[in-house]
């Protein structure tokens, strides 16, 4: 059964990009340990010029993308740091891939398509 109520994002705070948050004396740094356990998402350290620190966890598909370089850090420090509330009530600090908004479509302009299956040809798949 479908429980309906109006949707909410998860509560989450915009920080601002890596780049805005720590400044031009900032630094980043990955932990070699971690970058190469798959098991795990990125974890970056964050430092600002003054020495203070904090880290951040990149979602799964910022991780994928930093551990093929299909993503580089000149590129990663454009990203958005998100304070997000979890479940638990505690904030964590993540480094996310840009979103856009919403897209939402109004079902009253769209015609309803009955769905056609792709017929399979049995032969082309199976040796008889």
């Amino acid at each position: 059964m479908l429980t309906f109520k109006v949707f909410e994002r998860t509560e989450r705070v915009e920080l601002g990009t890596i780049s805005s948050v720590l400044g031009k004396k900032g630094k980043i740094a990955l932990i070699a340990r971690n970058f190469s356990d798959l098991s795990k998402r990125v974890v970056v350290v964050l430092t600002k010029a003054n020495g203070e620190s904090a880290t951040a966890v990149c979602s799964a598909q910022v991780s994928k993308l930093l551990r093929s370089k299909e993503l580089k850090l000149s590129q990663l420090i454009g990203f958005t740091i998100i304070e997000q509330t979890l479940q638990n009530g505690e904030t964590a600090n993540i480094i996310a891939m840009p979103s856009g908004a919403l897209n939402e479509i109004t079902l009253d302009t769209l015609k309803t398509k009955e769905y056609e299956p792709v017929a399979v040809d049995w032969e082309e798949l199976v040796a008889f």
